[in-house]
């Protein structure tokens, strides 16, 4: 492999930290790490969007209480989450961000981990669209319910109105097998917004199974006036999804690209996306990504993740059914129809996971994800200047000391922007490419 980034120098220029490789003139920029959570609180799942204005958007989980787990090991996930959802804002390139601001308006309404985290996602006019899940109490049974939550700003951030539920009430009881005891679960969802009004919010139902069954449905809610009103929940698949890895989705036109983790007729749990041609009626099977098979028996609660440039489709996702188990990425050239051979984006890494992807339309595209190299989790990029046929070797993102993971990355006209889970605090960091960049043969 011939690896044409090597950080091999750092140096704080104008508070910028810039790391050159190991051939002149290719150079990454990274702005200083900004840690957007409050140091009182113990933060976690940060997601990130980038306005048409270059506005960054962050959102994290505030939470409450803290588990028993392994902190180096542990998702967060405690099951009776009663947890907060912030908001902060930054419109000078990432430097500074405005004062946080609550999204739930009924304290403790955040059903939120990195495996699950709360997403959002800004529409072409400005409006900021949030999807999360929330742990509710049956009024009629007294059981437990996910439930799949939207909530909005139109005031530039400043405040959200009341949260939606967008689910419709589940009749069967899953409680005797379902973790936590919940009757029933309307979570793991994600959304995305279109040039036209559209917000299209989606999730994974628990509603068809039985005690037995070990897939879920896949639901969507969808508005046309800019998540004013919604239609009622409809059924995307009735069955075939992995019940506990998350959704990630993206649109182009009236096209909007649905990647998910399906379970195939051999019994394998396989990353896919499925596109719809008519602003997300109604979709085809998906296509499966990788060259692998990964037969596992339970969910391995992985999202895959996948961003959309005109005909260019993107997408990174971990798998054990290929060799090294770890992080890949597989671009389109066709809107979605074909995908090329899967790339290992850090096989020499002992475990590589958590991966997210975003791309420009000069065929730059970035993929970040967390991995183990002998000491605790760190977040890498890759950098590809070639649509994605070839990427540079991994590149450590210059977070503080401790365990940095659960990255999220997005690209536009503004810049990149990375965040990401850094031990119990949500950070954000801005980065660039100058000079020339020529991708390694991977």
């Amino acid at each position: 492999m011939m690896s044409n980034f090597k950080t091999v120098t750092a140096a704080a220029v104008c508070g910028c930290v810039i790391f050159t490789s190991a051939i002149a003139g290719e150079i990454v920029l990274f702005g200083a790490p900004v840690q957007i959570s409050s140091p009182d609180q113990r933060s976690l799942a940060p997601d990130i969007d980038l306005g048409a204005d270059g506005t960054v958007h962050v959102l994290w989980v505030s939470k409450a209480p803290p588990p028993t787990r392994d902190a180096e090991h542990s998702t967060g996930m405690n099951h009776d989450a009663t947890d907060e959802l912030f908001y902060r804002r930054s419109t000078d390139d990432g430097k500074r961000f405005g004062e946080p601001v609550r999204v739930n308006r009924k304290s403790g309404d955040v059903w939120g981990f990195a495996v699950s985290k709360p997403e959002l996602s800004v529409a072409p006019d400005g409006s900021i669209h949030v999807m999360y899940t929330s742990n509710v109490t049956d009024a009629d049974t007294g059981k437990g319910l996910l439930v799949a939550r939207y909530a909005r700003s139109v005031d530039d951030g400043q405040t959200f109105e009341p949260a939606r539920t967008l689910n419709s009430a589940a009749k069967n009881d899953l409680s005797a097998v379902m973790h936590g005891g919940f009757a029933a679960a309307h979570a793991f969802g994600t959304l995305t917004t279109d040039a036209n009004g559209g917000v299209h919010v989606y999730w994974i139902d628990t509603r068809f199974m039985a005690e037995q069954d070990t897939v879920g449905a896949l639901f969507v809610a969808t508005s046309r006036d800019n998540g004013e009103t919604f239609a009622p929940d409809s059924a995307v698949y009735k069955g075939k999804v992995c019940p506990c890895c998350q959704l990630d989705a993206d649109t182009r036109g009236e096209q909007v690209y649905l990647s998910s983790r399906w379970v195939f007729a051999e019994g394998s749990r396989d990353s896919a996306v499925a596109v719809s041609n008519d602003s997300g009626r109604t979709f085809p099977d998906p296509a499966r990504l990788g060259e692998g098979r990964w037969m596992i028996e339970g969910c391995p609660l992985k999202r895959t993740s996948i961003d959309v440039v005109g005909e260019q489709v993107y997408t990174a996702w971990f798998t054990a059914g290929q060799e090294p188990a770890g992080v890949y990425f597989a671009g389109s050239t066709d809107g979605g129809k074909t995908y090329q051979k899967s790339i290992a984006m850090h096989p020499d890494a002992l475990v590589s996971d958590a991966p997210s992807v975003a791309a420009l339309d000069d065929g730059t595209v970035f993929v970040a994800w967390h991995a183990k190299i002998g000491g605790p989790r760190r977040v890498f990029i890759a950098v590809s200047t070639d649509y994605g046929a070839s990427f540079s070797a991994p590149i450590e993102v210059p977070a503080p000391e401790g365990t940095a993971a659960y990255p999220e990355i997005v690209a536009g006209a503004g810049g990149a922007y990375l965040a990401w889970q850094q031990d119990e605090s949500a950070f954000v960091i801005s980065l660039e490419l100058a000079g020339a960049v020529i991708a390694g043969q991977r």
